[in-house]
């Protein structure tokens, strides 16, 4: 553990995503307090070198508060027996709006977004997004980083709402790709333990290449079919379909990726790459 004189923290949310941010901080090193004003956390749940308290004027006064509530109700429930704090970091998940009126009428105020599970808090390759006061997250960087990977991305207090939800977006689908794709071979045998490692390894490498270049497609709004293009692709998806419906699987999914393809090409997007996709996705042009 590092030096236990860094500035003491309070940890405002008893729940499991709060308690691992509590340990994490006590870790390293700080004086951390975990607050939970529905009655003091059972034993079992607070890690080592934590103190806990059940009412807010029992926790240090003037210090840095987390809060990590289970969601807006129980946040606003939180603030309104909790003093304010001279700075608020908020790692509730919720909408870009809640985020906003949470930031209302405070200045040193930081909305966050933890992008991971309770046990890969404090990691070195824990992603955590801030937005809100600069000044707060410059004050308290170093704090945040014993979190995670801590990433500013600018003054709006929504933004990391959005990122949260837009990341989360991502998250899944690819975790239900992976799903599907494991059902899919396992109606050959196939175990999902033999068939990770490989899937693992094509997201490390061509599929990591394949959405940065699609990055730069995007924000151009260009989608060279050079390599390939809608039309190649869809006898593919087709193909797809009609074996995981022979196999007796869920098909939603690659019926959604087959129809996207099939609106792509009706658009005039049949020689274009598949990021080409996200003019589907996205508003049409009034």
């Amino acid at each position: 553990m590092s030096s236990p004189n860094r500035a003491p923290v309070t940890v405002l949310g008893a729940n499991p995503r709060g308690a691992a941010i509590a340990g994490a901080l006590a870790r390293a090193g700080h004086a951390v307090t975990l607050l939970d004003p529905a009655g003091r956390p059972e034993p079992g749940t607070v890690p080592d070198g934590v103190a806990t308290a059940g009412a807010p004027e029992s926790a240090p006064a003037g210090n840095l508060v987390v809060l990590c509530a289970e969601d807006y109700d129980a946040l606003w429930r939180l603030l309104d027996r909790f003093p304010d704090p001279d700075a608020l970091v908020n790692l509730t998940s919720g909408t870009s709006e809640q985020a906003r009126a949470a930031a209302s009428g405070r200045t040193e105020y930081l909305d966050g977004a933890l992008m991971a599970h309770p046990e890969h808090v404090g990691d070195d390759g824990t992603v955590l997004v801030y937005s809100g006061s600069e000044e707060a997250f410059r004050r308290h960087e170093d704090l945040l980083s014993r979190l995670g990977r801590a990433t500013y991305l600018g003054a709006d207090a929504g933004t990391a709402a959005l990122y949260d939800l837009a990341m989360l977006n991502f998250a899944w689908a690819t975790l239900l790709g992976y799903l599907q794709t494991a059902a899919l071979l396992g109606t050959a045998g196939v175990p999902a333990r033999t068939l990770t490692p490989l899937l693992t390894h094509w997201l490390s490498t061509t599929i990591a290449d394949v959405i940065a270049d699609y990055g730069g497609q995007i924000d151009a709004k260009e989608y060279p079919g050079d390599g390939e293009w809608l039309e190649l692709d869809a006898p593919l998806m087709t193909n797809l379909v009609r074996a995981t419906e022979n196999s007796g699987l869920h098909a939603a999914l690659p019926r959604l990726i087959e129809s996207l393809t099939a609106e792509g090409i009706a658009a005039g997007l049949g020689k274009q790459s598949f990021a080409s996709l996200v003019e589907v996705i996205r508003p049409r042009a009034a």
